[in-house]
């Protein structure tokens, strides 16, 4: 033995048994092949000159810069470097924790291989175990009959497995004929997974998704999620519908400064002996330079039934139309411009005479002052392109300048008197075509208001507001046969109308304990009707039963928010004229939700005679961690449902199972997917569906 070891080995014991502490052995050695020193600390340290090599047994520890190895037994090649270690082997370093039986490692090249091992990525909850892992260079490993998790305990809420996993700590785990197990029951086979083994959003394969239904049969779907950038990322699809084909699809996703962002996400489905249909849908919001705000819709589909066939949910598959909407528009102080670009197509037509906007431009200016006069005035103005395939195609100018005043306001009501002129240009293949109406109008309304001290706990001030309201409006009758038709705005009716309405409006001052003021609108009610005076003059045929309706419908609005986690909105319509007291159309939507994650919506939609229809969503939690949603569709005028969804989802710490069954008229289908903690799961076919969590 060297002189300096040989001097290590008698002072450390004698001095440890000086001090009554069990013996240890202790070495300091310069490294071969980097500069970091090694140093040794063990019960038992030995040094073979021979073969430049130490032996230390007896709880061992090696230090070489910021790595540190542990085990029980472990042989060190000073010369090249390799360390093999036994025994309850810990290797920990600045990127991941090893962990095994057997180790062995070479301090200089980071390379090595440990069985029955395990280890845990720096700053990350991934996890690998396996038979044999092998370091392959910095952040790289190779696992041999092992898993990867990023769920914690013995045995982990679940695992993927594979005969052999590649794994790039910060990158990704890339595995082959895989299972995935919850706790220690196989439930899935993967033939191919890439995980991304970060924290960080990054790109992977999103967990699939399997199913059956009655009109697509059994059904697959796997999709490849691509981080592009931190603004901008992608979802590339892939369905197996044995019904109908293969289905491809995109979906891209950006973030263009903090005013601008978008979705573009295209779909095509391959069916054999048919022809191929496709989708594509997207929408922008963003501003342009000189603060013009852009919107777009996009909406288009290559066939009518695509939405059937493909549609997920109730609001897509029973859509009849497909409307792709792009639309400018610059505000200054009083004036607003618009401008879009609408085209509609009509599915549940087989000819294609839909009146298409190529382009529609609108204008719009609040009353201004004239002057230092009383008086005010206002414009709209629209200019619209009619298109069709088949039927006549134009262009339309409307313009309705008015003047106002305010001349007759005081400080107990509003009265705005108007008068205006309505003038409507033609320029179609048919030729030119002009018409201007006078009208005239008058709005009064005023505000009466008193503040009720409750000085409760929270609710200190109650308001209650009326606001009464009349208007009037009167156009004489014109000769308009000889204008082209194209929507309501070119047969503008006599009218003599007056509207007459109510609002109460009861709002709260709440102050709590912990928390800033604010105000709470508890009640909003507001009952409106108009009296035609030329319905209720108009010349009765004797020979017929009609008769006059110079009353409209009363309208009943009315929004009820008991606190902020519940409101009903009611709106109704009830005819009141002579003989025909009866309800036309009662509509209510209403929500109650808490702070646990549970949650009840309902809307209930009637109409005299056209439709009868319920729609109710409930989410609950009270079986927690098994967490419910229900959804049901019925229309009580057909009598029969038109939806059902029934969807569970159980929520462990890091993953989730969801199993939906979903039930239609012609279809009935149950799906099952997972999501993971690090890795998303595809969420759905076709287009206007999201793709991943």
């Amino acid at each position: 033995m060297s002189l300096l070891p040989v001097k290590r080995l008698f002072l450390v014991p004698m001095l440890a048994a000086l001090l009554g502490a069990p013996p240890a052995w202790a070495l300091d050695m310069p490294g071969t092949g980097s500069d970091a020193p090694v140093s040794i600390d063990a019960g038992s340290l030995s040094y073979d000159k021979s073969t430049d090599t130490f032996n230390a047994a007896g709880g061992v520890h090696l230090h070489k810069g910021p790595l540190e190895l542990s085990a029980e037994t472990m042989k060190w090649d000073r010369k090249s470097g390799e360390a093999t270690a036994a025994g309850r082997v810990r290797l920990v370093s600045p990127e991941a924790v090893l962990e095994g039986e057997d180790l062995r490692y070479n301090l200089e090249t980071g390379l090595g291989r440990v069985a029955n091992g395990r280890v845990n990525a720096s700053g990350q909850n991934f996890q690998i175990a396996g038979a044999i892992i092998e370091k392959l260079g910095e952040h790289r490993y190779r696992v041999s009959d092992g898993t990867f998790t990023t769920c914690e305990g013995d045995p982990p809420a679940w695992k993927f497995a594979a005969s052999r996993l590649d794994v790039t700590l910060g990158g990704y785990a890339r595995a082959r004929n895989v299972l995935f197990y919850l706790r220690d029951v196989p439930v899935l086979y993967i033939p191919y997974l890439i995980y991304p083994a970060k924290t960080e959003r990054e790109s992977g394969m999103l967990l699939p998704r399997y199913g059956y239904s009655s009109r697509r049969g059994t059904q697959f779907s796997l999709a490849w999620y691509q981080a592009i950038a931190r603004n901008l990322d992608a979802t590339l699809e892939l369905d197996y519908l044995s019904k109908f084909g293969l289905g491809t699809g995109l979906e891209y996703r950006y973030i263009l400064g903090e005013e601008s962002e978008g979705t573009i996400h295209g779909y095509h489905v391959f069916e054999s002996g048919r022809t191929d249909r496709y989708a594509l849908d997207g929408r922008h919001r963003g501003v342009l330079p000189g603060k013009v705000r852009l919107t777009a819709d996009l909406d288009f589909v290559s066939s009518r039934d695509y939405f059937r066939d493909f549609g997920e949910s109730y609001e897509i598959y029973t859509r009849d139309k497909a409307k792709t909407v792009v639309a400018l528009a610059r505000n200054w102080d009083k004036l607003n411009l618009s401008g879009q670009f609408q085209y509609l197509k009509d599915l549940a037509q087989k000819t294609d005479g839909t009146l298409q906007r190529l382009p529609e431009v609108r204008l719009a200016a609040a009353p201004q002052r004239l002057g230092s006069t009383p008086l005010l005035y206002q414009i709209d103005g629209e200019s619209d392109y009619f298109w069709r395939r088949e039927g006549t195609t134009g262009g339309r100018l409307s313009l309705h300048p008015a003047l106002l005043t305010d001349l007759f306001s005081n400080p107990w009501f509003d009265l705005l008197p108007q008068v205006g002129y309505r003038e409507r240009l033609y320029e179609t293949s048919d030729g030119f075509a002009e018409k201007g109406i006078f009208d005239l109008g008058a709005r009064v309304s005023s505000q009466f208001a008193r503040v009720f001290v409750v000085d409760g706990a929270t609710v200190r001030r109650i308001r209650h507001s009326l606001e009464p309201e009349l208007t009037y409006s009167f156009l004489p009758r014109a000769r308009q046969d000889d204008l082209p038709s194209f929507d309501s705005l070119d047969r503008i009716g006599p009218e003599s109308r007056l509207g007459y309405a109510l609002t109460n409006r009861f709002t709260a001052r709440l102050e709590p304990e912990n928390g800033d003021v604010y105000y709470h609108e508890y009640l909003y009610l507001r009952l409106s009707q108009n009296y035609d005076f030329r319905e209720a003059d108009r010349v009765l045929d004797l020979n017929s039963s009609d008769s006059r309706k110079p009353f409209s419908p009363l309208l009943l609005e009315m929004v009820v928010r008991p606190n902020r986690w519940s409101y009903i909105d009611l709106d109704t319509s009830y005819e009141i004229n002579a003989g025909e007291n009866r309800l036309i159309e009662f509509n209510m939507r209403g929500a109650l939700t808490d702070k646990a994650g549970n949650q009840l919506d309902i809307d209930f939609r009637h109409r005299s005679g056209e439709i009868k229809y319920l729609a109710t969503n409930l989410t609950t939690s009270l079986l927690k961690p098994v967490y419910v949603k229900y959804s049901s569709r019925y229309d009580f005028k057909a009598g029969k449902a038109l939806e059902n969804v029934l969807g569970f989802e159980y929520r462990a710490r890091c993953w989730s199972a969801f199993v939906t069954y979903r039930e239609r008229p012609n279809d009935q289908g149950i799906m099952l997917s997972f999501s993971l903690s690090g890795l998303g799961r595809v969420a759905g076919f076709g287009p206007s569906q999201s793709r991943s969590d």
